[in-house]
């Protein structure tokens, strides 16, 4: 059987090429007058080219050159996809196999899901009258090009924004709401941060900043209402009877999470306060004698200094990495720590520390989803005002 499709293939293969080879240049021009007529795939060329040129109108290119290879990239697949539609529509003995996409259901779902092949099928071949053809023509038409107009407008806005300007965008919208039960509203009453007395001060290898703050450092799971889990992120510990900060987007959308310390396992989180316009959320578990971290000043911080995140990065718990502090970024108000040091998802919430052992930021995004150089954290200084005005 399928040596019997190779033999019908090669043998259609050779007819072709001999058709092929016996157009002159007097037939080529007939050829193609009459597939032009024929078939309605070319009105989708004129249709392409009509609004790209609209579209194109309404901009102001920065770069010209840019924009014409755009259009000739464009015209030119069309132009190729219309003339291999053309050469399978001559291969079929029975066109009226094809005349499916004439019908009005399908010429009304074509308009509104692709324009323009739908003004084809519309002229072509519908069973339309002239006015009903000509209305529906100028609605979609309109609609197509609003539509072309007003997302290109957005992906200018998005594509001329700065790095530090996509980030802090990120970083400050709106965060989905979270639906952890809510904790003691006293929580944070007469709360104070560890500190560590200047006298007591000593620069520490990353080791010895490992195995002395490490203890302080959880994981998170969150969980949906029927109990799948949905999120996994990192954070830290801020007092012994169990204050855990993280990220906001950690724990967005989640009805329970599980908050792990070393081998131990609490499955009551409650929600403290949660601020996605720092990316900041304060958790509280039912917990005794665990092992906070020191805060530390993100003022003192310059361009240069070395770093430290201890998190959870996809889920390898107790992970530590090293870097140093890139630039100090500001934008909308708002400042952000450009770092070397690796974020991936799951460190996300995790602190960084100064060459103390002291937390000096809440690791928050990287720029791509992988680890790279060009990550970001938020100054610990927004956590001690939003804990202030408590």
């Amino acid at each position: 059987m399928r040596k019997k499709k190779v033999n019908k293939l090669i043998r259609y293969l050779r007819v072709s090429r001999i058709k092929i080879s016996r157009l002159n240049r007097k037939k080529i021009p007939l050829w193609l007058n009459k597939n032009l007529k024929e078939h309605p795939f070319i009105l989708g060329i004129l249709s392409f080219i009509w609004i790209s040129y609209i579209i194109g109108m309404c901009f102001e290119s920065l770069n010209l050159l840019e924009l014409l290879r755009f259009h000739i990239k464009l015209h030119t697949a069309i132009f190729t996809a219309w003339f291999v539609l053309v050469i399978l529509s001559n291969s079929l003995k029975d066109k009226r196999e094809i005349k499916w996409y004439f019908k009005k259901r399908f010429v009304f779902i074509m308009l509104i899901l692709f324009c323009p092949f739908g003004l084809i099928l519309l002229w072509t071949g519908a069973q339309f009258k002239r006015i009903t053809r000509i209305i529906l023509t100028v609605i979609f038409t309109l609609i197509f090009i609003f539509g072309n107009v007003y997302q290109e407008k957005r992906y200018r806005a998005i594509l001329n924004m700065s790095p530090i300007e996509n980030i802090t965008k990120i970083i400050s919208s709106k965060k989905r709401e979270v639906f952890l039960k809510n904790s003691d509203p006293k929580t944070l009453d007469g709360f104070k941060f560890v500190r560590i007395p200047k006298k007591e001060k000593i620069k520490l290898a990353v080791s010895d900043i490992y195995s002395r703050y490490s203890p302080g450092i959880v994981s998170i799971k969150t969980k949906d209402k029927h109990g799948k889990e949905i999120g996994l992120g990192s954070g830290f510990i801020v007092s012994k009877d169990g204050i855990i900060v993280t990220n906001s987007h950690v724990v967005a959308s989640a009805y329970q999470a599980e908050v792990k310390i070393g081998e131990k396992i609490f499955k009551e989180t409650y929600l403290v306060k949660n601020l996605p316009d720092f990316d900041i959320a304060i958790l509280k578990i039912n917990a005794e004698n665990l092992s906070p971290l020191a805060i530390g000043d993100f003022d003192d911080m310059v361009s240069g200094q070395f770093v430290v995140a201890l998190g959870n990065p996809l889920g390898f718990e107790q992970s530590v990495s090293s870097g140093i502090i890139s630039a100090i970024r500001s934008a909308r108000d708002m400042k952000l720590i450009q770092m070397t040091v690796p974020v991936s998802p799951g460190s996300s919430g995790g602190p960084v520390l100064n060459e103390y052992g002291e937390v000096i930021g809440i690791a928050t995004v990287a720029f791509f989803f992988v680890a790279q150089n060009l990550n970001f954290a938020i100054p610990i200084n927004y956590l001690e005002k939003i804990i202030k005005q408590e």
